[in-house]
């Protein structure tokens, strides 16, 4: 990876103090990567080089630059985790489709489903469906 000039520091800087998150600085300088922007931006490296130096707990402990599709390792979008949390059966109180069902269809893994489902990943969507299990079913005798 190449050592980013001071001036585009300084920018980056500039950037993360507006509110961009690291990820979206990332994508507007594609020859350098999430973390080097990150590291530049929280003066771990080039300390000296000017600019507003950002705090490590400035999003109040929350990754956001990880968040959603914002993450490097996101195999969603947001319309695509929208759909499948919107995809909850009120009258029958249950999912109408599998995870396995929509891991296929995304191709992703069924965990990556059943995650958002469980609200482990995505929380900042705040979707109601989150955390939601089916009412156990009765066994017949």
């Amino acid at each position: 990876m190449p050592k980013p000039e001071a001036e585009l520091v300084v920018k980056w800087r500039e950037l993360a103090e507006e509110g961009y998150l690291y990820a979206e600085i990332a994508r507007m300088y594609p020859v350098f990567s999430v973390d080097q922007v990150r590291h530049y931006c929280l003066g771990h490296t080039g300390r000296k080089l000017g600019g507003p130096i950002q705090r490590v707990d400035r999003w109040y402990g929350s990754n956001v630059w990880l968040r959603g599709e914002n993450s490097p390792h996101s195999e969603l979008t947001v319309k695509q985790a929208q759909k499948i949390l919107d995809d909850w059966d009120e009258k029958n109180d249950r999912w109408k489709r599998s995870g396995a069902e929509w891991a296929r269809k995304l191709e992703v893994s069924p965990s990556t489903i059943y995650m958002l489902r469980r609200g482990e990943t995505w929380k900042h969507l705040d979707h109601p469906n989150q955390g939601r299990k089916p009412k156990r079913r009765k066994k017949k005798k």
